[in-house]
């Protein structure tokens, strides 16, 4: 690491949510400790899709999210590799006695991009621009998705500055996750100079005070960055960093495997076995914090009824789709968040694969002959879903043995979250990755009934379960690692009982590299920093 590297003080919580020795062992590269890291070079990390915008407030894609990873800091960070929070631009923080009452201590000295500093106005002007309808650079009612979602102005009591270096948070009931929701990229702080020299096109010359700055935008292809060498945590090893967008899967592989790509996401299953033989590739491996789902839309008919619900998921064979969709790097889902998350409910039996019950439940319901419905697949891969179409087509085969006619579709990316967050499908698949390692980052924005009549809303089964709600609540407030974890595993029967979703599957994170890419270091989320990362070459 680098000498001058800041040396972080790690602050792990007691109320973590993560229990890694659930999940199994990760496959972590071993880079020789003996080398020595160098500066320069340039390192190109391929996803499937371009960013919609590179202003964190409106972020709600990991697309987005990993560029603004690395041109946006936020006060406070997730620890790499462990579940603990680590300061950011914030260096020490007080909490009082009662949790209502956050004192942030800023860094000094920290500059943005464009040269102005970073001081606690700039955190009020970048909270304040999404808590306030009234502020100059407010977007509008739908933008702040993840504000929205996370319920934040009626979290956040007040916010002051109490000098140039110090932020004072009071929250209107104390909250076990408002610190790992601080470290989300929606929180990430901007500059007001910048925002206000850019207004609404800011998305696309974004400025932060990340290891990164921004260089140039060709939105269906290069994303280019630049190191910050005035970085308050040290200059990043590599000279530029780009981002490429290339839908198909088999292409990323070909140009990984080709050297053209040093870094790529979300190869197909079938293609990990060639990638892992090529001596030129290593192969990052580690347990998801994910899941993959097909919701039912309940705002629409005849997924309202319970025995409906129920009927799809019994008709659903989800062990043959996970073996045949994923391979051996998915594992069935049983419940909402994944296995290694606390509250994750063990005594949780899955529904059986019973066509006959299946048929049964569905003439109880009135459908004896079955009914006519729309199934949507995601058009790209995903950490989650390796292939949505064929996942789709998995589920139609066995929904139209017991007499359910479903019509699989898809649209372009963007154009599929915005119809589904409005709730236009009747079925469709999707799935969530962490943003902090806490089941209530899965159930509460997917599954509280609060963000379902938030349209456009990330409940997108529009679940509006209260005995799921009551136990949210609860879950947000309580503060012993017991209560919590015993509310969470309520939450997930709660679920089960309901069954607003066709749990699919929870996948292993893999990241196929180029075997010069060295000290790579993922987070228990879908952050990718690269200011740790050098090129052995």
């Amino acid at each position: 690491m680098n000498p001058m590297r800041l040396h972080r003080i790690v602050v792990v919580i007691s109320l973590c949510g993560l229990v890694i020795s659930s999940c199994g062992k990760s496959e972590k590269i071993s880079d020789d400790a003996n080398l020595k890291p160098k500066y320069g070079g340039t390192l190109v990390y391929t996803k499937n899709s371009p960013p919609v915008t590179l202003d964190p407030a409106l972020t709600t894609e990991t697309e987005s999210t990993i560029p603004c990873d690395n041109i946006f800091d936020p006060l406070v960070q997730l620890q790499l590799g462990k579940t603990g929070i680590a300061p950011a631009l914030a260096k020490t923080w007080d909490i009082s006695k009662d949790g209502l009452v956050y004192t942030f201590h800023l860094r000094t000295g920290v500059t943005f991009h464009d040269g102005t500093p970073f001081t606690a106005k700039a955190v009020l002007f970048s909270f304040n621009r999404q808590r306030d309808p009234k502020h100059p650079f407010h977007q509008g009612g739908d933008k702040f998705e993840y504000w929205k979602n996370f319920s934040m102005n009626e979290m956040i009591k007040d916010i002051k500055a109490v000098n140039d270096s110090t932020v004072q948070f009071t929250l209107s009931s104390a909250n076990a996750t408002f610190l790992y929701i601080l470290s989300m990229q929606f929180t990430a702080i901007v500059s007001p100079d910048g925002m206000k020299k850019y207004g609404t096109q800011f998305y696309a010359h974004p400025i932060g005070t990340g290891a990164f700055h921004f260089v140039s935008w060709q939105s269906d292809d290069n994303l280019i960055l630049a190191a910050n060498t005035e970085y308050w945590d040290g200059r990043p090893y590599l000279d530029t960093l780009i981002f490429k967008a290339v839908n198909k899967s088999e292409e990323r592989v070909s140009r990984l495997l080709s050297g053209e790509y040093d870094m790529i996401e979300s190869p197909t299953p079938e293609k990990i076995s060639e990638i892992e033989n090529n001596k030129n590739l290593k192969v990052f491996k580690q347990p998801g914090v994910n899941i993959a789902y097909m919701a039912m839309n309940m705002n629409k008919k005849p997924f309202s009824d319970e025995r409906v619900r129920k009927a799809i998921v019994y008709a659903v064979n989800r062990e043959k789709l996970v073996e045949q969709v994923y391979g051996e790097f998915g594992r069935p889902a049983k419940n909402p968040i994944p296995p290694m998350l606390l509250g994750y409910n063990e005594e949780i039996r899955f529904t059986p694969y019973d066509p006959e019950k299946a048929k049964q439940l569905l003439a109880e319901a009135g459908f004896p002959d079955g009914f006519k419905t729309k199934l949507w697949y995601m058009p790209i891969a995903r950490e989650y879903m390796p292939d949505g179409k064929r996942t789709a087509e998995l589920i139609e085969a066995d929904l139209k043995a017991v007499g359910i006619e479903a019509e699989i579709s898809t649209y372009p990316w963007h154009e599929y979250l915005e119809k589904l967050y409005r709730g236009e499908h009747e079925m469709a698949i999707m799935g969530w990755i962490a943003d902090i390692p806490d089941p209530d980052n899965f159930f509460y924005p997917l599954l509280d009934k609060t963000v379902a009549e938030i349209v456009p809303s990330n409940n997108i089964a529009f679940y509006k379960g209260e005995d799921m709600h009551q136990l949210l609540l609860q879950g947000k407030l309580a503060t012993d690692l017991v209560a919590r974890s015993k509310i969470y595993r309520d939450a997930c029967a709660v679920f089960n009982r309901d069954l607003p979703w066709f749990t699919i599957a929870h996948s292993v994170v893999i990241v196929p590299m180029q075997s010069y890419v060295m000290n790579f270091q993922p987070y228990a989320s879908y952050a990718r920093k690269f200011n740790t990362v050098w090129l052995n070459r």
